[in-house]
């Protein structure tokens, strides 16, 4: 009963958020059907997390966040006062579908609600939610290592805290419902973004919504259904050709390319787990996978506000040349501010908003120097389209390089407002940009984006085949003999067959769009598609590089990026081809309704019919391959995780600390002793191994201790530095260190309690030191598994231990 009162309350305030946001999404997207009901939520919290980010640089806390509310309120109260009137009725509209997307994900997480440190990030991301309840203003004190501020994004955790404060809900719960509130924001950007396209291009909205939400935040990679296929095959024959599609994830499992194959070719053994793992030495996640893994993960829990970026872009790209004033506030307060949002969410997207910018203002039917006064505008506005054929391309040319522009200028003001994260010393260390990284083999690239890109080239055909046909004979010639020799050559040449699939699309595409074949589908495509290109171009120096793959983090943050923006085009797609076909189809049976039937036409007539009737035919086909060889990963991903709950007949909970309460509840006496303690006191315990139950204290209650997962620090510290802690908690455990040079480790890391439990045990074993009996430490916690001992700094003894660390 508990439960559902948390979420009921949550529900609730995330709806009057929703109406507070309703006007000021609505002055935001003007020319947007349904006056951009759809992301009244996603703006609030968007602005609210601005305001949260900005002032809790000086003071954190529920009067930071209720003072976020309030200056979204004010933003809104004025756009309302400037004519900004939202459609209520579609803003009830889409806090239903966020509903539907939020309980879905509730529901799943329920089955399986546990925080807990295997497979991904969930201890450290609790650990960050539990450290910023206990901080005075941001950025917090690294809970793994005490004395030093958190390096680490932090812009996911701040929002799920905020909400949390905002509601009084314990994080223990608020955990899996921020998981929910993100994936709920996803589905109902999706729907807003792909049902504003798909009605912009005179189609049903909720169609492409509905399609949109689908290849979002539903669908998933080809992979999974081209490894059930690999099944059906005689297992020599799946074997001699199956190594692109299950090798990868053989390597990463550690089992045997025969093992992985039967494993992952049985809809009784799949597990979701290994679909990421199709490309070497990459991550090649989509929303679904991310939100089924459910950590904070900024990469993770951004997706959403990729799609709104999407959905400003669109709206800029709507709006008419004589509304500068406008599209220069869509751009530099909504694309700007969502940057701004992504720079200390997780700083990858920042590059995005970017990206997206140039694309809708090289675009757009206003020309780029319309955003500049008219008599600076004139003089930039380039060669005259109308003159010949090479001014028309040189025209093209030079619209795309003065979209850079405001482009830079979207991404200097999400630097500047993602400053006090970005500038002062907080971001992960890296060593730049580096270019041409080990490309993707084509095979192994189909498998996972191969039902995708078959939709884009279906669409790309549709659409342009019939202008290609009218031109002039030698230009087809000439286009098509250029084409085949630049695909050959990146095939076999530089070795570049990512490049050679996906350029002929992307090229396609930008043509479409800028001959108003297509609409703002096509620039999603190509923002899509572009990001999942640029994995094979560039790639981020950091960790692991360069020990490690160099393109590790890389795709793991980007890939997912690209799925959301290609999935939000196929949504479009997918709609538009539909309701095309469905039109072919009415027109041939209104024909025949008529009585204009073959035995009355002509040959070319009966031709252009049969013509319209297998186009509307292959359309609809090409449509329900994509969503069905999309749709096995999310209805087996949940089979695995809530067949075995929905079996055995549990009860569903969202409380993410149950299982530790249940399977190690000594334990957990104690750590909630220690959560009951104000402040921030030092904790020491063992030195925390990655993904597995370690530093449990410094997780579950925010409190800092010396080291904690030292793989993780070893990212973002100097290795000499997190080897020091590492030896300093070990002169306080161990007992072949004198006690007075752990009393100078206590005293100098202002150690406030010593924790002794079953890690401590585990880690240290024979040569645990006997605390109790040691001066300036008294029991203050005590069950049959944990000691908890308090220092008092007085009564150490005096010790002159030093290391390394400054």
């Amino acid at each position: 009963m508990m439960e559902w009162l948390l979420v009921s309350k949550w529900l609730v305030v995330l709806a009057v958020l929703a109406v507070v946001g309703a006007p000021l999404s609505a002055w935001l997207f003007p020319r947007l059907p349904r006056r951009g009901a759809a992301f009244s939520l996603p703006v609030t919290l968007v602005g609210l997390a601005t305001v949260v980010f900005l002032v809790g640089q000086l003071t954190f806390g529920v009067h930071t966040v209720a003072f976020g509310v309030l200056t979204v309120a004010g933003a809104s109260a004025i756009a309302y006062r400037q004519g900004a009137r939202p459609d209520w009725r579609a803003v009830a509209g889409a806090y239903a579908v966020f509903l539907a997307g939020f309980l879905l994900l509730a529901f799943f997480r329920g089955a399986s609600p546990g925080i807990t440190p295997r497979g991904g990030e969930q201890f450290l991301h609790f650990g960050l939610v539990k450290t910023l309840t206990r901080t005075e203003a941001l950025p917090p004190e690294d809970f793994w290592y005490a004395g030093r501020e958190l390096r680490y994004y932090y812009g996911t955790q701040l929002q799920v805290t905020s909400l949390s404060l905002l509601t009084d809900t314990p994080l223990r719960y608020g955990f899996n419902l921020g998981v929910a509130t993100f994936y709920g924001v996803l589905v109902v950007s999706a729907y807003g973004l792909a049902g504003a396209v798909t009605s912009a291009a005179g189609r049903s909205y909720r169609l492409g919504g509905m399609l949109g939400v689908f290849f979002v935040a539903l669908g998933g990679a080809l992979t999974t259904t081209v490894r059930l296929i690999f099944g059906l095959l005689p297992t020599e024959t799946a074997l001699a050709y199956g190594r692109a599609v299950f090798g990868f994830a053989a390597e990463r499992s550690g089992q045997t390319y025969p093992e992985m194959y039967q494993s992952m070719s049985d809809i009784d053994t799949w597990f979701w787990w290994y679909t990421r793992y199709v490309v070497p030495d990459t991550l090649q996640e989509f929303p679904m996978y991310s939100f089924v893994k459910s950590d904070l993960h900024g990469h993770t829990l951004s997706t959403g506000y990729i799609v709104l970026a999407g959905a400003l872009a669109f709206s800029y790209y709507r709006l008419d040349a004589d509304q500068r004033g406008r599209r220069l506030a869509v751009l530099f307060g909504g694309l700007g501010v969502v940057a701004g949002v992504f720079g200390f969410m997780n700083t990858w997207s920042l590059p995005t908003a970017v990206g997206l910018t140039w694309l809708a203002v090289a675009a757009a039917d206003a020309h780029p120097t319309t955003l500049l006064p008219d008599r600076v505008g004139s003089r930039l506005r380039g060669p005259d389209p109308t003159l010949s054929r090479l001014h028309r391309l040189a025209a093209e040319a030079w619209r795309v390089a003065l979209a850079v522009v405001p482009a830079v200028v979207v991404g200097a003001i999400g630097y500047a407002i993602a400053s006090p994260f970005l500038v002062f010393g907080y971001v992960p260390e890296n060593e730049g940009v580096g270019f041409l990284p080990p490309r993707t083999a084509l095979a192994e690239f189909l498998v996972v984006y191969g039902a995708l890109l078959l939709l884009f080239a279906g669409f790309v055909w549709y659409r342009g085949w019939p202008r290609v046909r009218k031109s002039d004979l030698r230009w087809q010639l000439a286009t098509a003999l250029a084409g085949v020799v630049a695909v050959g050559a990146l095939l076999t040449v530089p070795s570049f067959p990512v490049l050679a699939i996906t350029g002929p699309i992307l090229l396609g595409a930008w043509w479409l769009v800028r001959t108003d074949r297509a609409g703002f589908e096509g620039v999603l495509l190509v923002a899509g598609v572009g990001l999942i290109l640029s994995l094979e171009l560039v790639f981020a120096k950091v960790a692991p590089w360069p020990e490690g793959p160099a393109r590790w983090n890389t795709s793991l943050k980007v890939a997912v990026q690209g799925w959301t923006l290609a999935g939000a085009a196929a949504g479009g797609v997918a709609a538009l081809l539909l309701a095309d076909a469905w039109d072919a189809l009415a027109g041939v049976r209104a024909r025949v309704e008529t009585r204009t039937t073959a035995a009355t036409e002509g040959s070319g007539d009966r031709r252009h019919i049969g013509k319209q009737i297998v186009t509307a035919v292959l359309a609809g086909v090409l449509v329900v391959a994509v969503v069905l060889a999309s749709a096995p990963f999310p209805v087996l991903a949940g089979y695995n995780e809530m067949g075995p709950v929905l079996a055995d007949d549990s009860e569903f909970s969202l409380d993410g600390l149950e299982t530790h309460d249940r399977w190690r509840g000594a334990q957990m006496d104690a750590i909630y002793w220690l959560d009951d303690r104000d402040g921030r006191p030092v904790v020491l315990e063992a030195p925390g191994q990655r993904y597995q139950w370690s530093s449990p204290v410094a997780t579950l209650t925010g409190l800092p201790t010396l080291v904690g997962w030292a793989h993780h620090q070893r990212n973002y510290r100097p290795d000499e530095w997190v080897g020091y802690r590492v030896n300093a908690t070990t002169v306080v455990y161990d007992e072949n260190w004198r006690w007075s040079d752990a009393a100078s480790v206590l005293r100098r890391h202002n150690v406030a309690y010593v924790y002794d439990g079953a890690v401590e045990n585990e880690t240290y074993g024979d040569t645990l030191r006997d605390l109790e009996e040691q001066p300036g430490l008294s029991v203050a916690f005590e069950n049959n598994v944990v000691t908890i001992y308090r220092v008092n700094h007085s009564t150490l003894p005096e010790g002159t231990w030093v290391d390394a660390e400054p």
